[in-house]
């Protein structure tokens, strides 16, 4: 008898074990999240469909309600088969941690508590010109000498792709029209110059010969990139700080797609002149003018893999949103109908029908969020669906923003990629701005 029951204990202890380590790993597959945000004072829904009652606490924070009882320091259970209804009235962290049957830690979660944002969506063609930090280098080339031979000064000096040369014997480096100056200028003086470089995040100098080509110019064998331009859509605006986003996307360089370092850069008015249709294959392009010194809207101040980021120098306006909106959640978008907002002739903003086929569970901030398909037969006809240039073009569902257009499909040109709005305002700096100041008053 004692021989059977020393072996239930035994398996009862091996179930607890084996509970115990793959619990954890199963929350995680079904998208129970670590991480989430929450609008002060707005209660929100949580479907993690976990077959097991589980016990909650609050380990560290301000106050919380979860299925309309406070949470306290003491275990409160809840089934989470069941949506999950979350709210509080305080802003910051809320710790939270989870416990199976009383016994089996789960995991811990952090609750980060949100003031609700409101801004107004974008729409508005923009031309992009963009100046990068010294210049960018795209290629290893050589130079032919005056006697016909190659030469190969900055390959030999190991110049790499993707460095960026900031100055040339301490003169910076401003484009790419100033590097060739500054090289010509030193190698005509017989003089070994020193490159100042950023490599990564690190400072280099690289010492070197320029090499006299055959049309007497001195050269160090090297492509180069110094900015770029194009045109995009902005995507929301904050009307009290004028910060805005826009694009949805990181700006590359055109010949190497590393990115370009911010020196210096606007944002102005473009208008569509016309439209490449876009076909499986074969992504289209909307056709935009603009003047580098004309109309200028504002200034670009960051240039991340979430898109581009500044203030702008005025209001502007969008007729389809006299007032701004509120920026939904990662969590609160949802499958079904929506609309985007964007340019296809001249400087007129138009309004179109998509449906968002698939959201992303994400709890951290990603560049693909969600994908969009439009349904709306004039876009279809006009354009043959998502084409470049629509990138950054707000994507509005429950009169909420929800995100931005950034990528279409190669293979399906109707269909493309989109990045959730959450992620962009919290990009821009607007959500810790208002944190801010609600915390001081």
């Amino acid at each position: 008898m004692k021989q059977r029951w020393k072996r239930y204990l035994f398996y009862a202890v091996i179930c607890l074990v084996l509970i115990a380590f793959l619990t954890p790993k199963l929350l995680t597959l079904i998208g129970f999240p670590e991480e989430f945000q929450i609008i002060q004072g707005r209660q929100q829904l949580l479907n993690i469909n976990f077959p097991f009652s589980v016990y909650i606490r609050v380990h560290q924070g301000n106050k919380i309600k979860i299925n309309g009882d406070e949470v306290s320091k003491d275990y409160f259970k809840v089934n989470l088969g069941k949506p999950l209804s979350i709210k509080s009235m305080a802003l910051g962290k809320v710790n939270l941690e989870f416990n199976l049957f009383g016994v089996i830690p789960l995991r811990k979660a952090v609750v980060n508590v949100i003031p609700q944002v409101k801004v107004y969506p974008g729409g508005q063609s923009i031309g992009v010109i963009l100046k990068s930090e010294g210049v960018l280098v795209v290629k290893n080339s050589h130079v032919l000498g005056t006697d016909n031979q190659k030469y190969y000064p900055a390959k030999k000096a190991g110049i790499e792709v993707g460095d960026r040369i900031l100055a040339v014997n301490n003169q910076p480096v401003k484009g790419k029209e100033s590097l060739a100056k500054l090289i010509n200028y030193y190698g005509s003086k017989q003089k070994i110059i020193k490159l100042k470089l950023k490599r990564k995040d690190n400072l280099i100098i690289k010492e070197l010969h320029p090499k006299k080509n055959k049309f007497g110019r001195y050269m160090i064998g090297l492509y180069i990139d110094d900015g770029a331009t194009g045109v995009g859509t902005l995507s929301f605006y904050d009307p009290l700080s004028k910060k805005y986003g826009a694009l949805g996307h990181m700006i590359t360089a055109p010949n190497s797609r590393n990115k370009i370092m911010v020196s210096e850069g606007k944002i102005v008015k473009a208008d569509i002149s016309g439209i490449h249709q876009g076909s499986n294959g074969y992504p289209g392009e909307k056709l935009g003018t603009f003047f580098s010194n004309q109309d200028i809207i504002g200034k670009i101040r960051m240039n991340s893999r979430f898109g581009i980021y500044g203030r702008l120098n005025n209001i502007i306006s969008n007729s389809f949103f006299p007032d701004p909106i509120p920026v939904a959640t990662a969590l609160q978008v949802k499958k079904g109908p929506a609309k985007i907002y964007t340019v296809i002739k001249g400087g007129a903003i138009e309004e179109f029908d998509v449906r968002i086929e698939k959201v992303f569970k994400q709890y951290h901030p990603k560049e693909k969020g969600l994908i969009v398909k439009v349904t709306d037969y004039d876009l279809l006809n006009m354009t043959g669906g998502i084409v470049q240039g629509m990138s950054g073009s707000p994507i509005v569902q429950n009169e909420r923003l929800v995100g931005a257009v950034t990528h279409v499909f190669v293979d399906d040109s109707t269909r493309g990629y989109g990045i959730l709005a959450e992620w962009m305002i919290q990009k821009s700096g607007i959500i810790q701005q208002k944190m801010t100041k609600k915390l001081e008053n």
